[in-house]
């Protein structure tokens, strides 16, 4: 049987029984469907049986997919894995519960600096702990299309937070079991990296050798990411070919026969798995060159694409939620393309150069429903850099890095670290440069299932047209057009949109006008920056900008704002204002009157682009939609009450924007104008000195949003507030509860809706 009737088959069985997406679904049952009536009937009987193998399975799984646990227990005995971070305060693992050995993540705030060095110097893979802590669900996705954390830790089984009291090393005991000594061999060997390689080359030889990627620039990571090569920074494939291949090849010069250089290896892979922390495409590459190096010990001849359906079966039988992995996905959709596409298209490369070149584009093509549903965006000059740094870390640098850390143990490498070191930096000083070209990435939207699935129908065309036309050109036509289409439905789509971003305890409201009338953004939100001590300092803190706002945009398909509305100067509305402004410039940013001194404003100013201060009384139309300031009417600065309070009429209801306005700018408001809206954003995130009866009587609102951080510090919003909205008839929507609330409208028509479902 060829390996797309045993993959396809089982892949639509799996998503049936998964209840994934119906596009999806629906175009998996298509394909399988071709195959079933082009195979032979003894084929159809197999096909029969693995697709009804997969759903008993998978059921089983399904069934199962749950916490034994309540979540309200609160003594634990844990023991922890290898995925032990310690940044700055936090403390960060992955750990089981000995009694059932459930999967759990692990928080714990270090109080001094001499625990934190207590801990680095005793905490180790297999230690068994007792602690006291609160178990809490992972945080659920909060804005429309966002990262689902709590999705993701559960495809691996873990579906509670461990949020530790204590962690104190008189209630810990060592494990002596052979069960933890890769994951003791992976943190000693990363231990190593860190002591004898200098940063850059030490983050880079934990990633290419153990698969961390925990440490390494930020900014580095991210300039990678917008050239479409950070996967040359996981484990691959092509590594586990190439430091296989390097091995057998010194077991042969050796003296070593062929039959036991792959004995050697079959039992060496199992053990490299775990050792390079046993990510899906680590898994994937391992059990392939398993499976066909235990084919040849037996003589016989696997193809690779033999060697993929088996790794693939495989998998889901044992984790049929691994589907749902971002690097699951691209590491066998990818995989499975170059492997069909080898006996036919990279056949007529000419050259090493035209492979590697034909290589990248048939990558990225694969890849492209994706990368365009996970990250909303594609990098235009990947194949360029592909040529450029994949033979550069491959060939050069994962082999050095090897040789480097073998003789780390037995003699000094600083020298020959410091120079690999220096070709790192400019190779990454080259990145940097690439990132920044006007035509890197192509923001496209986030594409719903539908068009996903279309957009997937497509990209397979596209290998078909190639392959049947020798045409590269063609195929790269039909991907122009597509992602021109994507850009182009997604900016002039009929439908418009108002949304109330959850920021935490903070203010971003995004105002998308249909036909590409109107772009605006109202506040970023922000975190209140607060003085610690050096070592309380994390490497990779939580940015509501970089984070939440810029992927939300992106998701929308936004390269630019028309309006950024900041309306007051306080951190928790303009903090994250410049980070937003890196990403996605806008043509006029509009602060409140003399708001422009005040330090958080500083960044924004230091961006070069145009500031203005909007005042009481401006307006404009876009469209159908209008917009008018109403306050401040004076250009003096002082606090709350001059925000610059909006109202609109947008999609057929009224809207009443007032930022952290407060009583007395509440009454001057209602003295000024006679004023009604259908939404209000209710002041000052529900607090006390804000929403007085009079004024919510005045306005006489339908809706109230109330935009506040959940579990905030400051108790919003606060009960008077929701029981004067309540009173006056006002149903309340709140971001610590509902998360991201959208009203999405076409003409004067709309609907609302809530990430979190309500209640």
């Amino acid at each position: 049987m060829t390996p797309l009737r045993m993959t396809v088959p089982s892949l639509a069985a799996v998503l049936i029984v998964l209840d994934a997406p119906a596009p999806i679904v629906v175009l998996c049952l298509v394909a399988a469907g071709l195959l079933f009536m082009r195979a032979q009937n003894n084929e159809r009987v197999q096909m029969a049986c693995i697709c009804l193998l997969m759903t008993v399975t998978t059921s089983i799984h399904a069934s199962t997919h749950h916490s034994a646990f309540q979540g309200t227990e609160a003594e634990w005995v844990i023991s922890f894995t290898d995925d032990i971070r310690l940044g700055g305060d936090r403390l960060q693992a992955g750990v089981v519960e000995t009694s059932t050995g459930e999967p759990f993540q692990l928080r714990y705030r270090m109080q001094t600096e001499k625990e934190k060095h207590a801990l680095e110097k005793e905490l180790a893979v297999g230690m068994t702990c007792r602690i006291k802590a609160e178990a809490s669900p992972p945080a659920p996705s909060r804005n429309p299309g966002e990262f689902n954390y709590r999705q993701y830790l559960a495809t691996s089984g873990t579906f509670f937070v461990l949020t530790a009291d204590q962690l104190k090393l008189s209630q810990c005991v060592h494990s002596t079991s052979i069960h933890h000594l890769p994951g003791k061999w992976r943190m000693a060997a990363i231990d190593q990296i860190e002591a004898v390689f200098p940063e850059p080359l030490s983050s880079t030889a934990a990633a290419l050798l153990f698969g961390d990627r925990t440490g390494g620039s930020e900014e580095v990571n991210e300039d990678y990411e917008r050239l479409g090569i950070v996967h040359i920074l996981s484990i691959s494939g092509l590594h586990v070919t190439l430091l296989t291949g390097l091995l057998f090849f010194v077991m042969i010069r050796l003296g070593v026969t062929r039959e036991r250089s792959r004995v050697v290896l079959l039992a060496a892979l199992p053990l490299y798995c775990l050792l390079a922390g046993a990510s899906p495409p680590v898994i994937r590459a391992c059990l392939m060159t398993g499976a066909i190096l235990f084919a040849a010990s037996h003589h016989q001849q696997l193809k690779a694409s033999s060697a993929l359906s088996i790794a693939f079966i495989a998998m889901i039988l044992y984790n049929p939620f691994s589907l749902f992995q971002a690097g699951f996905q691209l590491s066998f959709i990818v995989t499975f393309a170059l492997v069909l596409s080898s006996g036919i298209i990279l056949k007529r490369a000419q050259s090493a150069f035209e492979l590697s070149w034909f290589v990248s584009i048939l990558s990225q093509i694969a890849a492209l429903p994706v990368l365009l549903y996970h990250f909303s965006e594609l990098s235009l000059i990947s194949p360029l850099a592909n040529l450029l740094f994949v033979p550069f870390y491959s060939i050069l640098m994962l082999p050095l890095l090897l040789i480097l850390f073998l003789f780390s143990f037995v003699m000094p490498v600083s020298l020959p670290a410091a120079l690999a070191n220096a070709l790192l930096i400019k190779m990454n000083q080259l990145a940097a440069f690439l990132s920044d070209l006007p035509v890197a990435v192509l923001v496209t939207g986030q594409p719903g299932m539908a068009v996903l699935a279309v957009v997937a129908f497509i990209a397979a065309g596209c290998f078909v047209l190639w392959e049947n036309t020798g045409r590269l050109k063609y195929s790269l036509a039909v991907c122009g057009f597509l992602l021109i289409g994507l850009v182009f439905l997604n900016k002039y789509t009929p439908y418009g949109e108002v949304t109330f971003l959850d920021v935490g305890q903070g203010d971003s409201i995004f105002i998308k006008l249909p036909f590409n009338q109107g772009t605006y953004l109202i506040d970023t939100g922000g975190q209140v920056p607060f003085e610690k001590e050096a070592w309380m300092a994390r490497d990779h803190s939580f940015s509501v900008g970089k984070d939440t706002i810029v992927p939300f945009l992106k998701r929308k398909g936004v390269t630019e704002i028309d309006k950024l509305i900041l309306t007051h100067a306080d951190f928790d509305h303009a903090g994250a204002a410049a980070e937003v402004l890196e990403s996605i410039p806008a043509k006029e940013i509009i602060i409140s009157p003399g708001s422009g001194s005040v330090e958080v404003m500083a960044g924004i100013l230091e961006t070069g682009l145009p500031v203005r201060e909007g005042i009481g009384g401006e307006q404009w139309a876009a469209g159908d939609a209008f917009f008018q300031f109403l306050l401040p009417k004076d250009r003096t600065y002082e606090g709350n009450n001059d925000s610059l309070v909006l109202y609109a009429e947008i999609g057929g209801q009224s809207w009443l924007f007032t930022g952290d306005l407060e009583e007395a700018g509440e009454m001057e408001l209602i003295r000024t104008y006679r004023l009604q809206a259908d939404w209000l954003k209710v002041g000052h995130h529900g607090s006390k000195t804000s929403s007085s009866k009079a004024f919510i009587d005045g306005v006489s609102p339908e809706f109230g949003v109330i935009s506040a951080g959940v579990k905030n510090r400051y108790g919003h919003p606060h009960k008077e507030v929701v029981e004067t909205l309540e009173e006056a008839g006002v149903f309340i929507y709140r971001t610590d509860e509902h998360g991201a609330v959208t009203y999405t409208f076409k003409g004067k028509e709309g609907r609302i809706s809530t990430v979190i479902p309500e209640k």
